[in-house]
């Protein structure tokens, strides 16, 4: 038992040790992580931020240039298309008498650039049958200081997008960049085959984690990706730049460093767990070396017993037989006590003198006769028939308790706490009484040079169902080495002729024929207590 003690808590040990240790480096993994992430968050932001400014910077150069090469008076149409060629950029001329045989979207920028001739209408951005998206940007024109008609001029964002070096160089596996328009359509690069099916638009700067669901191969992805954001304006157009970089790929080498740990940490626990098993198994040897030598002590004091048991079955043989005289003795001594009591309860004269002191003494006749019989059933071992019957507890503890205040001698003091309700147990009548008188008698011999004894009776705290005897005093306590022996039969400390060794032997035996138990309870130099609890019997 003690080695399986043993091993339990080397195992109990090192399972919270293994614990303990994946708590911390889970603990330490994702505030490294979070660190990571932290970092990079911040350098997508710095790197979003600078690509959008130069990306709007770019989209601004081209609204002054236009406004350059096609503000003031122009000679006639031939010099306005001559200025469309310096801007090489796609773009188209639409006279002034044909604006209303163009789509509606050009006819309301056209209208706008005619309300604002000093300003560039930049928008708006419309998907081209090529596939591109193309920004627009018109300039209303004059000749002669009439209006002529409007410049449209359509620059290819892809275009656009691959001039900047920047943002192309940002078209990688791990990671891209698009930028999206107010409604959340990709428009740069415009052939962008990633399309995302789930993509949040943020507004302002920024940096976050966010599941996305991308296509690859077809099959729709959640994806866990960074993404930092950054939105500018360009004349009425709001655009955000996007960098998108795969969570994964920041956190991968953290992931293999803690990877390497775990195997190191692995490999440690085993050689560990080896060492433990080499200490554990030298243990066992030197536990079976003690063993053996102890096993040879115990035959010794074994054969030594078997001697002793022998005298004291020898002994309990001869004080059955004495037993036995004795309460034949007793019990024909008292047989005139009881006839005479009998007598005086029937003279009416005498009874009425004194009742209370004749009823006291047929009730203590009774429990003398009652003691004889028990004496004389101890004596044969158990074969006489005991009556068992069910009375009532807490009025047997009061007679009981009245007999033991008059046995106390005056050192001792005696604190009584009886319940007033009436519970009933089963068993031999006056065995209470005879319980109560051997518990007293020990706490008395424990108490010479005075104290307290303390008795107290009614339902228990633990269970309803059943009663509560405690008895306790303020004498030295028992010895841990006396304590399992105090209820073999004939064991004893006092000296010749003060006890005989049966009283705690008899409380033992009538408590469990009642059906209950004996506790007890005792500490060195503080005195004893003993618990006896009963089953309790409910009377309708």
């Amino acid at each position: 038992m003690k080695e399986k003690s043993i091993l339990k808590k080397q195992i109990a040990f090192t399972v919270v040790g293994v614990i303990l240790l994946a708590v911390i480096a889970v603990f330490c993994y994702k505030n490294v992580e979070n660190t990571i992430v932290e970092n990079e968050q911040e350098s997508l932001k710095s790197l979003a931020k600078m690509n959008a400014q130069s990306l709007q910077s770019s989209l601004e150069a081209k609204e002054n240039l236009i406004y350059a090469v096609l503000s003031g008076d122009m000679d006639n149409q031939k010099a306005i298309e001559k200025g469309m060629l310096k801007l090489r950029e796609k773009g188209e001329y639409i006279p002034a008498e044909e604006l209303e045989k163009q789509e509606t979207w050009k006819q309301e920028v056209c209208a706008g650039a005619g309300g604002n001739p000093t300003e560039v209408i930049v928008g708006p951005i419309v998907g081209t049958q090529e596939g591109y998206y193309a920004l627009y940007m018109t300039k209303a024109v004059y000749i002669d200081g009439w209006l002529s008609g409007y410049a449209q001029i359509e620059l290819n964002l892809d275009e656009i997008y691959a001039d900047e070096q920047a943002l192309s160089d940002l078209q990688m596996d791990d990671w891209y960049c698009v930028v999206k328009d107010s409604d959340g359509t990709t428009v740069m690069p415009g052939n962008y085959v990633k399309k995302e099916l789930s993509f949040t638009h943020s507004v302002g700067n920024g940096c976050v984690v966010e599941q996305v669901y991308e296509t690859r191969d077809g099959i729709p992805q959640n994806i866990k990706k960074l993404i930092a954001y950054e939105t500018f304006e360009i004349g009425e157009e709001d655009l955000t730049l996007y960098i998108v970089e795969d969570y994964n790929k920041v956190t991968l080498p953290l992931e293999r460093i803690a990877l390497y740990f775990c195997l190191l940490g692995a490999v440690i626990l085993i050689l560990a767990m080896w060492f433990i098993h080499k200490i554990t198994a030298q243990q066992k040897e030197e536990l079976l070396l003690v063993k053996e030598l102890q096993h040879e002590k115990v035959l010794n004091e074994t054969m030594k017993k078997q001697e002793g048991l022998m005298q004291k079955y020898n002994h309990s043989k001869t004080m059955s037989v004495l037993t036995g005289s004795i309460a034949h003795e007793f019990n024909n001594l008292m047989t005139p006590i009881v006839l005479y009591t009998d007598l005086l309860e029937e003279n009416k004269v005498v009874y009425s003198e004194m009742p209370e002191e004749i009823d006291e003494l047929k009730s203590a006749a009774k429990r003398c006769e009652e003691l004889a019989r028990q004496l004389l059933s101890y004596s044969r071992q158990g074969k006489a028939e005991k009556v068992l019957t069910d009375y009532d507890a807490t009025y047997a503890m009061g007679e009981a308790v009245n007999i033991i205040r008059k046995l106390l001698p005056d050192n001792i003091e005696l604190k009584v706490n009886i319940c007033k309700t009436q519970y009933f147990i089963c068993g031999q009548v006056g065995a209470l009484n005879q319980i109560l008188l051997n518990l007293a008698t020990n706490a008395i011999h424990a108490m010479k040079d005075g104290g307290v004894l303390s008795v107290q009776f009614g339902l228990s705290t633990e269970d309803n169902n059943k009663v509560r005897l405690v008895v306790a005093d303020t004498g030295g306590g028992i010895p841990d080495e006396v304590k399992m022996k105090i209820f073999q039969p004939f064991f004893t400390t006092k000296q010749a002729g003060e006890g005989t060794g049966i009283g705690l032997t008899v409380v033992k035996r009538l408590t469990e024929e009642h059906g209950g138990r004996v506790r007890v309870k005792t500490e060195t130099g503080k005195g004893t207590t003993f618990i006896l609890d009963f089953p309790r019997i409910i009377k309708e």
